[in-house]
């Protein structure tokens, strides 16, 4: 099945209110698409010499939820049949608001204040050659972000400093 886009239908279903309703909706409208970018994006990223090992797909189940209906729901992709929250991974996802793909290191990656210093050690780098439509985040739970091009160097250095020195602090950058 071919995929055809996200409709406000969508974004509508990320609106819904209570646990029940908003999960059917997700499970009924939004699933079954991000199952059809899986299968498209898999094999992409598999035949890759570096895919070692192989990209799974995560579908978000929202599984511990019983109370409070999901704000967002996505799609991850990472180089590890068990889980995707430890590795660094593509994310795609739905907001009420918009889609997002991220490339994400979130709140289990060991290697974050690693990474970090390494990205403020290529600040400059990083400031001059990302195209000024990618975003950062460093709350991958918030829907908010800050365009590449309108994040000030001064901006960039403390999402990566909190980074470094946050446990709970992630790091997406929008593809």
């Amino acid at each position: 099945m071919p995929q055809d886009g996200f409709t406000a239908l969508d974004f509508n279903c990320m609106r819904l209110p209570g646990l029940d309703e908003r999960m059917s909706a997700i499970r009924e409208q939004i699933q079954p698409q991000f199952q059809r970018i899986a299968d498209q994006l898999i094999p992409f990223l598999n035949e890759k010499e570096q895919a070692d090992p192989p990209f799974c797909a995560h579908i978000a189940r929202h599984a511990r939820r019983t109370i409070h209906p999901p704000e967002s729901t996505w799609l991850a992709l990472a180089q590890d049949k068990r889980g995707y929250k430890k590795h660094p991974h593509f994310q795609f996802g739905i907001w009420p608001s918009h889609l997002f793909f991220w490339l994400a290191f979130i709140d289990d990656y060991p290697h974050k204040k690693e990474l970090g210093e390494a990205m403020l050690t290529d600040m400059p780098t990083l400031m001059q050659t990302f195209p000024s439509y990618f975003a950062w985040s460093s709350d991958h739970t918030s829907a908010d972000y800050a365009l590449q091009g309108e994040l000030t160097a001064n901006g960039l250095k403390q999402l990566l400093m909190r980074l470094t020195k946050v446990k709970k602090r992630s790091c997406s950058v929008a593809l």
